[in-house]
């Protein structure tokens, strides 16, 4: 298919009474919609926009957490003309509006009035109409329902009006480095990247169960919605991305996406649940994950276990294994990690439980990702083999360079990206790579985010942070160093789970007793990485790190600068400090939350 509208009219076509899309209604469970209706309710809705007076070539910009009503607008804004700006409703009104105003946004479809208000003013007057799931109350708004009608049926006929080679999308980068920027895909490379997709995770079909969860201002769970459209596959939506464990069993997914903080936070949660077990019961289970730990290796390895092993193997997965997985439902054959790197170790063990995880790898320009592990491809610490469509090779620095018909031809409003693509068509990725005899893509580090300490030694922060987020209560890990004798980390950290670490205790109670516990996590922690990647102290805050203090992104990615900025204040004390005199344990201040200032 070469425009998205076309790709929904197929599968209305071809199995027009399937379910295609499930919301949770709080009284009768889950709904579903057929791809007939999903299809009927799209076609209704274009019509509407288009005799609201929706042009082609208008950006509209969806404000709504996900739901079935976000990817009918979605593609009923395409078939209209427009260009589709997925906006995150957790997302700041400072950065919203920016989005806004980089887009020249048109309409906006929100999910109600209140989510619409948090645009800026200027950005309001602008539009030239505005809709809202919700019931509209204010004058000027219209109700989405009035667009799709009573039953959905409004004008089957006529209603795709998109083209192959009309601008789709515009998305945004992360903007961890700076202020974000736009990116415009056209219809014939989303549907392209959706093809590249499906081709390297063939399993996905009609009965495949996936969980939207994610915000659909992300282009990675977009991506996955669009992909279940292809093939047939069911996706249920979860509004509130913090509720999915809630739902998930349920939901009981053939494939589940997410980005490593979601996964490091379901392995504590998993070693929390174990912990609370009898001791006869905690033994049991070490014993069982032991023997799945070995079948996994094996498995990895490409070797036979001995009979005794498989007969153990069976046995811990009987007894235990299985039980441990069912939090996520009966189905799973695999789950997709992106967005950043996922710890080896962490992979592992999920692997030892019996959870395949696949690392993924892709950026904002290109639609098409750029590689990722298959379930019968897969090698951890990679990103995997690249996707049809992503031809890679590595600069003589070691940069990672891409081509393929799904890399972007500039940012919305500059020049054309000449700069970041080379005499051959291919572009600088800003990643540091290596690529195996097999094609396996290992990342190195960001080029941005690499720095050298005074003693000339080059570090990748990205590696030693995944460390420190082994422990429990640290909740995100930023290092720094550069042009420094030796590391630094600021810790953000969960003060209930740190203060049960500590025994009950508050960690302001007993300085010396919270250090000396901080000290020996930390060390643990990072015990495998070489002497010089290991943070000579930290700063820890019980202050979280949100989107809306600017510390992180809506894809939670950290903002280094942010965090810089913040707490370089105390960085610089802690290498005071040090400098005089090592041994000094740690200064206490408050300021926005507890802020602890140690060596390590």
């Amino acid at each position: 298919m070469s425009t998205v509208p076309a790709l929904l009219q197929a599968r209305a076509e071809a199995a027009p009474d399937a379910p295609a899309l499930w919301s949770l209604d709080g009284t009768s469970g889950w709904q579903p919609i057929t791809w007939r209706d999903f299809r009927d309710a799209t076609a209704s809705a274009a019509h509407g926009l288009r005799a609201l007076g929706l042009k082609r070539g208008d950006r509209i910009g969806i404000l709504a957490p996900s739901c079935p009503r976000w990817d009918v607008a979605q593609i009923a804004a395409m078939a209209a003309g427009g260009i589709v700006v997925g906006l995150d409703p957790n997302d700041t009104s400072e950065r919203l509006g920016q989005i806004a105003e980089r887009c020249e946004l048109s309409v906006v479809i929100a999910y109600d009035e209140a989510l619409l208000g948090k645009l800026p003013p200027p950005v309001c007057d602008r539009l030239s109409f505005a809709v809202t799931f919700a019931p509209a109350r204010a004058t000027g708004i219209v109700s989405f329902a009035d667009l799709v009608g009573p039953d959905g049926t409004q004008g089957k006929t006529g209603w795709d009006h998109a083209l192959a080679g009309d601008p789709a999308l515009i998305v945004f980068t992360s903007g961890t480095s700076g202020e974000p920027k736009g990116i415009t895909y056209a219809h014939q490379q989303v549907c392209g990247a959706v093809a590249s997709i499906l081709q390297a995770f063939p399993d996905i079909g009609p009965g495949s169960r996936l969980a939207c969860w994610l915000p659909l201002s992300n282009l990675f769970q977009r991506m996955i919605n669009l992909c279940a459209i292809g093939r047939g596959a069911q996706t249920y939506y979860v509004e509130d991305p913090r509720t999915i464990m809630q739902h998930v069993a349920a939901i009981s997914p053939h494939l589940f996406i997410g980005v490593p903080r979601f996964y490091e936070k379901l392995h504590a949660g998993i070693c929390a649940a174990i912990d609370t077990k009898p001791a006869w019961q905690r033994s049991v289970t070490q014993w069982a994950i032991r023997a799945g730990d070995r079948r996994a290796r094996a498995l990895r390895d490409g070797i036979d276990l001995g009979a005794a092993d498989r007969a153990t193997a069976a046995l811990a997965e009987g007894l235990v294994l299985r039980r441990i997985r069912s939090i996520l439902g009966r189905n799973l054959r695999y789950l997709v990690s992106g967005s950043a790197p996922m710890p080896v170790w962490l992979l592992e063990r999920f692997h030892a439980l019996g959870f395949l995880v696949l690392e993924a790898y892709g950026m904002s320009e290109s639609i098409v990702p750029v590689a990722a592990n298959r379930p019968d491809r897969y090698r951890f610490g990679t990103v995997g083999q690249p996707m049809v469509g992503s031809e890679v090779r590595l600069a003589p620095d070691g940069e990672l360079l891409l081509h393929g018909p799904g890399v972007f031809s500039g940012y919305l409003g500059e020049t054309a990206a000449a700069s970041l693509i080379d005499a051959d068509g291919f572009l600088a990725s800003g990643d540091y790579a290596s690529i195996d005899g097999d094609g396996f893509v290992t990342l190195l580090g960001r080029k941005s985010e690499l720095f050298k300490t005074s003693t000339g030694r080059r570090v990748a922060p990205a590696v030693i942070e995944s460390h420190l987020r082994q422990i429990p209560y640290v909740e995100h890990a930023v290092i720094f160093g550069a042009n420094r004798p030796f590391l630094a980390a600021v810790l953000a950290v969960t003060e209930t789970a740190l203060r049960e670490r500590l025994g009950g205790r508050e960690p302001s109670a007993d300085l010396e007793f919270t250090a000396s516990a901080v000290r020996a996590d930390i060390a643990a922690a990072v015990a495998g990485v070489p002497g010089y990647q290991r943070p000579g102290g930290v700063v820890l805050t019980t202050r979280a790190f949100s989107i809306a203090d600017g510390h992180i992104t809506p894809n939670l990615k950290v903002r280094r600068a942010h965090v810089e900025a913040a707490y370089g204040s105390f960085l610089e004390e802690l290498y005071q400090s040090l400098d005089a005199a090592p041994a000094t344990p740690l200064a206490l201040t408050h300021d926005n939350g507890t802020v602890l200032v140690l060596s390590v």
